[in-house]
């Protein structure tokens, strides 16, 4: 690393901050398909005229704005993605990640005095809310190669989701298999029962409210999926619901976990070792573990016959069938 890449790190989070304070208050939804001058969105977000139009400047000096002849039009990026109105929408994801700052502003504190656990934010009804939201988002990209690396059991109709949140790989996977049937299960699913019943799949997706450690589970699945859930937990809880997963399949049932993977040291993607960091201060108990630990897992629970695949540089499938 040169030192110029060096200081570019220590700087990156104003770039960061830039995006995400411009989401917060809403620039890119209320510039919309037009163009708008810097009094009209001061007014639109609530804002004053100085503070918008430094931020408007940073904007565009970023390449997130178009300014032309004294007004601020949002780019097609910024109408794919960041304009509330579209479908594609990652308005709640950026939330979620402004939401972070605060974790990350307390982690020097966190390292030094041990893990501050669960914010008490995080269990109220609108948080969750918005973190199914982000999460779906999050998915609008990550899913369809997801479900295209699953080899599913022959003949399978019945799969589970634990921790399915919004509902979203439930979703792709019974678009990609229609004869398919799931249970998606939460500790909130007001989110993923809006979007089943939106897709037309409210006969096919069925949610359940539930702790993942304590519901009782219904066996015979050919299929569960763990997504994006064995980060919150230590290595003994993951390897209590890794148990619970077992029972509920039958023979030759397949479950497939999606996570941020790490090599052997623990250190590489980066992007999940940095992720791993910040489950130390969201979490009570979690953090990001190596395929191999979770290999590990998976024999001692019962699993046999694992098969590694990379969807993304950091994100990956980990598959596993029941003996």
């Amino acid at each position: 690393m040169t030192y110029q890449q060096l200081m570019g790190l220590a700087n990156g989070y104003a770039d960061s901050k830039v995006l995400l304070v411009a989401n917060e208050l809403g620039v890119f939804t209320a510039i919309g398909t037009g163009g708008h001058r810097v009094n009209a969105l001061a007014a639109a977000c609530g804002t004053t005229h100085e503070g918008m139009r430094l931020l408007l400047h940073a904007l565009a000096g970023l390449g997130l704005l178009r300014r032309q002849a004294g007004r601020y039009w949002n780019t097609p990026l910024g109408l794919r993605f960041l304009d509330g109105h579209s479908p594609l929408a990652i308005t709640n994801l950026l939330w979620l990640l402004n939401h972070h700052w605060s974790d990350w502003t307390g982690m020097a504190r966190a390292i030094r005095r041990g893990r501050p656990g669960w914010a008490t934010v995080t269990k109220t009804a609108e948080f969750r809310r918005r973190f199914a939201l982000a999460m779906q988002e999050r998915s609008h990209v990550l899913a369809p190669p997801t479900i295209a690396s699953f080899r599913l059991p022959r003949n399978a109709t019945r799969f589970l989701d634990l921790g399915g949140g919004a509902g979203s790989y439930s979703i792709a996977l019974a678009r990609q298999y229609p004869t398919l049937q799931g249970l998606v299960i939460d500790q909130s699913v007001a989110v993923a029962r809006r979007l089943t019943r939106q897709q037309g799949l409210a006969d096919r997706l069925k949610v359940r409210t539930g702790n993942l450690f304590t519901l009782p589970l219904a066996t015979g699945f050919d299929v569960a999926l763990l997504s994006n859930v064995l980060h919150d937990f230590s290595e003994k809880e993951n390897l209590r619901l890794l148990r619970r997963v077992y029972q509920s399949l039958r023979p030759g049932g397949k479950l497939f976990i999606v996570e941020y993977f790490l090599n052997p040291a623990g250190i590489r993607p980066a992007e999940a070792a940095i992720f791993s960091l910040l489950m130390y201060a969201f979490t009570d108990t979690g953090r990001c573990y190596a395929w191999k630990e979770t290999e590990g897992w998976l024999a001692t629970a019962g699993f046999s016959r694992c098969r590694r695949h990379r969807i993304t540089g950091t994100i990956g499938t980990l598959e596993a069938v029941k003996r």
